[in-house]
C-alpha cells in the first residue's frame, strides 16, 4: 500500500491551493487508514475547504469497478488513530461516474486533520484519493 497512516504526530502538511495523494494505486488495504493531512490554516479564512476525489483503476491505470465498497472520510483534531471519526463516506454522500470516479466536497471543514478509511471493498483494484486544500 502506497500512503498508509504513519501514526501520531507524522501527518502530512497540504498547503492552501495544493493538492496531495491519501493514497495512491493503493492494493491490500481493507480496514486500513490512509496517511493524515494537516490542512494549512489560512489567515483571516475559517473554516476552510478540502475536496477529495477517488478513483479505481487496473493495473495498466484503466478504470475499473470497485464493485460494493465503503471508504470513509475521517476528521480529528488530534493526529491520533483513536481520535478519528468518520464524517462523510463513499459510496453513501457521493456516487461514481461511468470511469469510476467520485468527489466529496468539505466547502466549511473545521478539523486540523483528516483522512480516509477503507472499510469494503469488494474487487481487486488499485484506489486512488487525492485531497484539495
Amino acid at each position: 500500500m502506497s500512503g498508509g497512516y504513519a501514526g501520531t504526530g507524522q501527518a502530512t502538511l497540504l498547503r492552501q491551493n495544493q493538492q496531495v495523494a491519501l493514497l495512491q494505486q493503493a492494493t491490500n488495504i481493507v480496514g486500513r487508514a490512509s496517511i493524515a493531512l494537516q490542512l494549512e490554516t489560512q489567515r483571516n479564512s475559517f473554516p476552510w475547504g478540502v475536496s477529495l476525489q477517488i478513483y479505481f483503476t487496473d493495473a495498466n491505470g484503466n478504470p475499473a469497478d470497485p464493485g460494493a465498497f465503503v471508504v470513509d472520510v475521517q476528521a480529528s483534531d488530534l493526529d491520533t488513530d483513536a481520535q478519528y471519526s468518520t464524517i462523510s463516506a463513499w459510496p453513501a454522500d457521493g456516487t461514481l461516474n461511468a470511469s469510476f470516479v467520485g468527489r466529496i466536497e468539505l466547502p466549511g471543514f473545521y478539523a486540523r486533520y483528516i483522512r480516509v478509511f477503507v472499510a469494503s471493498l469488494a474487487n481487486p483494484v488499485y484506489v486512488t484519493v487525492l485531497a484539495t486544500h
